[in-house]
C-alpha cells in the first residue's frame, strides 16, 4: 500500500468510523434479491461507473483543471458521501487531498466541477468533518478500526479488486473479482464482477450487499449470497448502455 493510499485510508477511518453498536445489528440473513427478478434497466438509465470517475480531471468553477479524483467515499449504509480529490498543483500549494461532499459536486455537463478555490481549499480537508469538530475522535488511533470489522465509511477502491465468491456446500468458492461499482441515486446500486474464464467472457452486475449482509470493508473477499446455479445465466453488463455523462 502506498503512503498516499495509507493516509487516505487512515483518515477515512478516523473521520468516518461509525459506532460498533451498528455491527451488532448486522443481519447475516438480510433480504436477497432473486437474480430472476434482477434487471439492468435502472443501471443503464442513470447508473454511473465508479471506476470511470476515479482519475477523472477535476475543474474549478472558472473552468481551470485543478486536480483529479482519487477515490469515492461511501458510508456504511452504501450512500455516496463525497469525492476525494487531489488538488493543489494548479495553485503551486503542493498536492492536497480534499473531501468534497457529493451535493457540492457538479457533474451535469460531462465534467467534474467543484467549488474549491485556492482560498477555500482548507475548508474541504478531512479534519473539517463534523465528527472531528464534535470531539468524536480523541486521539490519532481509534481502537478497533484496524482489527475489528466495525461498520465504517469506506473507499470505492477498497472493494474494487477484491475477490468475489459464491456460496457452496462447504462455504465459498472463487467466482472472479470485483471490477467496478455502479452508483445510482447517490448510493451503491450494483457490484460489477469480472468472472473467471469458465463462467464466460464479459462483466456481470449484481445487487450490492453491504454491512447489513455481513460484509465489511476490511475483508479481501466479497461474498455473494448466490450459488453457481444462480449465476449461470447471468446477463452480461453492456458498458456502452450506461447513461453516464462522464463515460469515456
Amino acid at each position: 500500500m502506498t503512503w498516499k493510499n495509507s493516509t487516505i485510508l487512515t483518515v477515512t477511518a478516523l473521520v468516518l468510523a461509525e459506532p460498533l453498536l451498528a455491527q451488532q445489528s448486522a443481519l447475516e440473513d438480510a433480504p436477497v434479491v432473486a437474480l430472476g427478478d434482477w434487471r439492468y434497466d435502472d443501471l443503464y438509465s442513470n447508473g454511473v461507473s465508479a471506476r470511470d470517475l476515479i482519475d477523472r480531471e477535476v475543474y474549478g468553477q472558472t473552468g481551470d483543471e485543478i486536480g483529479d479524483v482519487e477515490d469515492i467515499l461511501i458510508g456504511s449504509d452504501g450512500q455516496v458521501r463525497s469525492i476525494v480529490a487531489e488538488v493543489g498543483g494548479f495553485w503551486d500549494i503542493g498536492d492536497t487531498h480534499v473531501s468534497i461532499p457529493l451535493n457540492r459536486v457538479d457533474m451535469s455537463n460531462g465534467q467534474i466541477v467543484v467549488p474549491i478555490t485556492e482560498d477555500t481549499v482548507g475548508d474541504y480537508g478531512f479534519w473539517n468533518d463534523e465528527p472531528i469538530q464534535n470531539g468524536a475522535v480523541d486521539s490519532d488511533i481509534v481502537e478497533g478500526v484496524d482489527d475489528e470489522p466495525i461498520p465504517r465509511a469506506w473507499r470505492a477502491s477498497e472493494l474494487i479488486g477484491d475477490y468475489a465468491r459464491l456460496q457452496n456446500d462447504d462455504g465459498y468458492n472463487d467466482y472472479g473479482y470485483v471490477s467496478d461499482l455502479i452508483l445510482r441515486d447517490n448510493q451503491v446500486a450494483a457490484v460489477v464482477v469480472q468472472p473467471r474464464s469458465e463462467y464466460g467472457p464479459g462483466y456481470r452486475a449484481y445487487p450490492y450487499y453491504g454491512y447489513d449482509s455481513g460484509w465489511n470493508a476490511g475483508s479481501p473477499n466479497y461474498d455473494m449470497p448466490y450459488t453457481e446455479d444462480d449465476v449461470r445465466d447471468a446477463e452480461r453488463l453492456d458498458y456502452n448502455r450506461l447513461d453516464n455523462s462522464l463515460q469515456r
